[in-house]
């Protein structure tokens, strides 16, 4: 199984659960290295006038890695599914940045570079009042 189909197999189902819940969906921009911010704006087709903020990646999953003491086996197996998956882009990728664009909802891209070049990584949207 190649990095893209583990990707996939890792994220199916997970929601990110910000003011709302989104799916975590794997992509590839072919012929987009080397990668940089300004390509967002091209390959979303938003304009350059939408903001582009970085975020750390154990910032951005800290929130769907959180467990209350009492939490229960649901809670739990979805926050290991989180952690598995994190492991998986570290192992997976180099270079991990992610981008948010624009502000309050905001599609966010963790981008990195697979072993043969391309530019990879998972979509979602965050909501932050």
């Amino acid at each position: 199984m190649d990095a893209l189909a583990r990707l996939a197999k890792a994220a199916d189902g997970l929601l990110f659960s910000s003011e709302s819940d989104y799916p975590l969906e794997p992509f590839v921009w072919e012929g987009a290295t080397p990668f940089s911010p300004s390509l967002l704006y091209q390959l979303t087709t938003l304009p350059d006038s939408v903001e582009v903020s970085t975020d750390d990646l154990d910032r951005f999953f800290a929130p769907m890695l959180f467990l209350e003491p009492d939490s229960g086996p649901e809670v739990r197996a979805r926050v290991a599914r989180f952690r598995s998956l994190i492991k998986l882009l570290r192992r997976q990728f180099r270079d991990l940045s992610v981008y948010k664009l624009g502000r309050v909802e905001m599609p966010a891209f963790i981008v990195g570079q697979l072993a043969d070049g391309r530019v990879a990584g998972l979509r979602t949207t965050v909501i932050e009042t």
